[in-house]
């Protein structure tokens, strides 16, 4: 493949990733707009590097990469949602790149890698966690990358492949702790027992091995023991808070039902791959890469969006079941019952926007029906299938969503809030206000005295304003109103948007009056008297 083509292709790539991304009202969620977003604007305020902070706290919960490279890109290009979210498309890039290279030497074709980067490109996943600031498609891209410098290390042993595999391991366990292992270790064992003999060669090469290992393990042991030595306290507690709510040894079946929602709508196209083709050795491979990587989930407890890592094992399976495919014309009936989810749920996001007579409903519809044409024709070829499931997403969460005004920030918020000192309590509402004034702003659930000075906005939805007036009065505080505003606020679940306490009552109500307004929440701006 030309260098040129290759550009190309990541251009493409990053226009249908990258849609969407500078708007407010775009796909988000609670750990974007509460952390993502946030934390590199208090390193900046506050002058921190090393360990990241947040609302005057060191964040210890996740190590600090992430934040690193977006105070970076603060700095370089100023706060800003494209300097945050770029940060994630990049990575999203560099997973799809790590992608088509393993396809590629797995299978000594660029057709398979290019065709693996291409569903893994349309799969749901990627297509809306690549759109926000968050840890799960960096971390997986530097696991990845990871292991692509250890196979090319293994098929020709450099010392600067070698380096490079242990730095991306180390900065992606930097990004996520164990987390960053996860896509490179699983693929590691796969390959080490489905071929022996780079099992044995890896045995043979046993003090390369751990000089690898110790260049991985020693910029998080340095980070870890400086943290532990100056914030052993707060350490202790986050580490105990984290490993309560992980539920370790708590069995599920949720990654089950997570990796088919991310991958869809390509899910049973490499479960199909995966049985049909299952004497061949490559196929073999990466069904096992995939098992060994969602096996550690089904004992702990998490998102969905933890198993982006568990992608691109599955997005090859496809790409070799697309290429057998193309002989045999199979997998009609696992396109069709993929297609069935993404199709109704982006038929649903048009038909609200067509009701509440807002923008962006006609292009979904018209990209919906063009996907369920190539997805149900039997004879549909490879590229047909990717760019329509590609582009469907895009259509989605790129423009028709941001119509919808979810999170949006009347102006006059923006005005009030520019030069005053802001706490945005519970909610907290307006979520991407921070980013909008391109200050961290301070975020509690608790008032206290010192947040509180004379001339402070409280930023709050309705619905928490009974808490508010009581932690008020408590603190002998008075605050008068100065905005009121209505819009549709996360939950935070990107796509959960109406209020809270909200019913069928209300979503009726919506439909009756064709418009959004009865699922809105009241955001209210309030100033702390003298």
């Amino acid at each position: 493949m030309s260098l040129l083509k290759g550009l190309f292709l990541l251009f493409v790539a990053a226009l249908i990733l990258g849609l969407g991304i500078t708007s407010a009202t775009g796909l988000t969620g609670k750990d974007e707009y509460l952390l993502g977003l946030r934390i590199p604007l208090e390193m900046i305020q506050g002058d921190h590097w090393w360990v990241p902070y947040i609302d005057g706290l060191p964040r210890l919960k996740k190590p600090p990469f992430l934040y690193w490279i977006g105070r970076a890109s603060y700095e370089a290009f100023g706060p800003g949602l494209l300097a945050g979210r770029g940060i994630t498309v990049f990575f999203a890039l560099l997973l799809l790149g790590c992608t088509a290279w393993v396809g590629k030497r797995l299978q000594g074709s660029w057709q398979t890698g290019l065709l693996a980067a291409g569903v893994l490109l349309g799969m749901m996943g990627m297509a809306s966690e690549s759109r926000r600031l968050m840890l799960d498609v960096p971390v997986a891209a530097l696991s990845m990358a990871a292991f692509c410098a250890y196979l090319s290390w293994a098929d020709r042993p450099r010392w600067s492949t070698l380096f490079i595999a242990a730095i991306t391991l180390s900065l992606a366990i930097l990004t996520k702790g164990p987390m960053g292992v996860i896509a490179c270790g699983s693929g590691l064992l796969a390959l080490w027992w489905q071929r022996p003999d780079l099992s044995r060669l890896a045995l043979r090469r046993w003090p390369q091995h751990l000089l690898g290992m110790v260049l991985a393990l020693a910029l998080p042991a340095i980070w870890y023991i400086h943290v532990k030595t100056h914030y052993a306290a707060l350490l202790t507690k986050v580490t105990q808070d984290e490993l309560a709510a992980r539920q370790l040894a708590h069995l599920s079946a949720d990654p089950l039902i997570g990796i088919v929602t991310l991958s869809l709508p390509w899910a049973f196209v490499g479960v199909t791959a995966a049985w049909k083709y299952r004497q061949d050795a490559t196929v073999r491979l990466l069904t096992l890469w995939l098992i060994i990587s969602l096996l550690p989930f089904f004992v702990i407890t998490t998102f969905s969006r933890y198993l982006i890592g568990s992608l691109p094992a599955l997005a090859l399976l496809c790409a070799v079941g697309l290429e057998r495919a193309s002989a045999d014309h199979s997998f009609p009936w696992s396109r069709r019952l993929g297609s069935l989810i993404p199709a109704l749920l982006c038929s649903l996001l048009a038909l609200l926007l067509w009701r509440w007579q807002l923008g962006g409903w006609l292009i979904l519809t018209a990209v919906t029906f063009v996907f369920l044409v190539f997805w149900w024709h039997s004879q549909s070829k490879a590229p047909s299938l990717i760019l329509s499931a590609a582009l469907l997403w895009t259509a989605a969460w790129g423009i028709a969503f941001p119509h919808l005004g979810v999170n949006a920030v009347a102006p006059e918020a923006i005005a009030l809030a520019q030069d005053k000192n802001v706490v945005l309590f519970a909610g907290p509402q307006p979520a991407l206000l921070p980013i909008l004034l391109q200050k961290p702003l301070r975020q509690t659930s608790q008032l206290t005295a010192e947040l509180t000075p004379p001339g402070t906005l409280i930023a709050f939805r309705a619905e928490d304003q009974a808490a508010l007036e009581t932690q008020l009065s408590a603190l002998k505080r008075k605050a008068v109103p100065r905005l009121d505003y209505q819009s549709l606020t996360s939950a935070g679940s990107g796509v959960r948007f109406n209020r809270e306490g909200s019913g069928r009552e209300d979503w009726q109500a919506a439909w009756d009056q064709r418009s959004p307004a009865p699922l809105m929440s009241t955001v209210k701006l309030w100033e702390v008297l003298p």
